[in-house]
């Protein structure tokens, strides 16, 4: 029976190898879906760290970032409009 089973795990392989080596070309994936990586170094490290995300990760990402340094100019006008009033 081991014999048999091993027999058959044997012949399976092969068959298994050449269905996942055919002629078609992989899906590709769409472009937001494509993992890009970039190295990042944080202030005072000299350590760099590699980040992967998808192309729409990283395009929401900068665009948090663009919102944030908006609100952040936001504040110091009006803040600088409360000091002029002082």
């Amino acid at each position: 029976m081991i014999k048999i089973s091993l027999a058959v795990l044997l012949v399976a392989i092969p068959a298994a190898a050449f269905a996942l080596d055919s002629d078609e070309p992989p899906a590709a994936k769409p472009d937001e879906e494509k993992v890009i990586c970039k190295r990042e170094v944080a202030t005072g490290s000299i350590m760099s760290r590699r980040i992967c995300l998808t192309k729409a990760e990283w395009k929401a990402l900068e665009e948090q970032g663009k919102a944030d340094l908006d609100r952040t100019r936001a504040m110091e006008r009006s803040r600088s409009l409360v000091n002029e009033n002082l």
